[in-house]
């Protein structure tokens, strides 16, 4: 893929475990094939730039993994540990990350369009500028993440039975345009919170039809 490298000389680190390097350098070497690396230890690597695209990583360990600018659409990181993994700048549209673990993970100015974010925890991510247009994050732990600048169109943010949790969230700057679904606050925007009634004016001045849930918050 133009922009993307792909070969041994371009892994800026390699991952610690033996196995999940040998799985690397397989993947490396053959250009006709995916990275095949489901429920493998990543750790210690820094694949900053590699052409990740329509690897199987599910339930991977990519914890303090540097993906900076990698190519990543379609991958599939269903179940997989990000814990604190730098992924910025990197592309992720239509992946397939249900139930990821990314807590204090960087996707500032990612590309996530399209992307399956189910039940996903972002608590604390680092979400600036990225491109998360039409996304589903129901159910998904948001809280405390920064969306500053963030792109949420036509994002689907909850159902009524397992709404988005925004709860601490940064959201100046972000648009919400034909974004649905159901949110639990409360936000900050510009220095200011937002629940309930408050919060949900302000999505929908911004173009969103989303219901902010009220009641118990959840441990």
């Amino acid at each position: 893929m133009i922009g993307f490298g792909r070969t041994a000389a371009g892994v800026v680190a390699w991952p610690a475990d033996a196995g999940a390097r040998a799985a690397l350098e397989a993947y490396l070497a053959d250009a006709d094939t995916s990275f095949g690396a489901a429920g493998a230890d990543l750790r210690g690597a820094d694949l900053t730039g590699l052409d990740l695209g329509s690897a199987d990583l599910l339930g991977a360990n990519l914890s303090g993994v540097r993906l900076v600018r990698a190519n990543l659409d379609r991958a599939k990181l269903v179940g997989a540990d990000l814990t604190a993994a730098n992924l910025s700048g990197a592309e992720l549209v239509r992946a397939e990350a249900t139930a990821a673990r990314a807590p204090a993970a960087a996707f500032r100015a990612a590309h996530l369009l399209g992307a399956d974010l189910v039940d996903a925890t972002l608590t604390g991510a680092d979400l600036r500028d990225a491109l998360l247009n039409s996304a589903v994050f129901a159910g998904a732990d948001l809280r405390a993440a920064d969306l500053r600048g963030a792109s949420l169109r036509h994002c689907v943010l909850g159902t009524p039975t397992a709404p988005a949790r925004l709860s601490g969230a940064r959201l100046d700057g972000a648009a919400f345009e034909e974004a649905v679904g159901h949110v639990e606050g409360p936000v900050t925007v510009g220095g200011t919170t937002l629940d309930g009634p408050s919060l949900e004016a302000w999505l929908t001045d911004r173009g969103a039809r989303i219901t902010v849930v009220q009641g118990p918050r959840r441990a």
